[in-house]
């Protein structure tokens, strides 16, 4: 084995040489010795491999780890989009009397029908996604557009 692929193979492990050396059962200076040479002995050789299937192992692991994150990640904003409501406030009675801009919490907006006259700037809905940015009015309001 070359002494720049063990170098790396302790770095990548986070290793030292002298920890090296006890995991070999040698002295420090031995495996010095043993570096400076570029001589390895079987014993050195075979744990050196060992580590660098350990390294390899852990970054497959951290590797299918993320992987997995991403996708659960992904499916709760699908899970979330598809089905949740989501509260609002009206801030824009375009021209058309029957729709309504709503913006929301994080800072998207949207669309939705009301009656003329009902559901003016600053009122706060409850929606839920129909289609597109067209949102359907859910939940229960008084007299005034208040939200119970």
């Amino acid at each position: 084995m070359e002494v720049d692929i063990a170098k790396k193979i302790l770095e990548e492990s986070g290793i030292t040489r002298d920890e090296f050396a006890e995991l070999c059962g040698v002295k420090p200076v031995t495996m010095r010795m043993t570096f400076y040479n570029g001589r390895f002995s079987k014993k050195a050789v075979a744990k050196l491999t060992q580590l660098r299937g350990d390294v390899v192992e852990r970054n497959e692991l951290a590797e299918v780890d993320k992987l997995i994150e991403e996708a659960r990640s992904v499916k709760e904003g699908m899970i979330k989009q598809s089905n949740d409501e989501r509260q609002g406030k009206v801030y824009l009675v375009p021209r058309n009397p029957y729709i309504r801009m709503v913006e929301f919490a994080d800072g998207s907006h949207g669309r939705f029908k009301a009656q003329p006259g009902r559901f003016l700037l600053g009122s706060t809905v409850l929606l839920k996604r129909e289609d597109g940015d067209m949102w359907k009015l859910v939940g229960r309001y008084d007299r005034k557009d208040r939200l119970l």
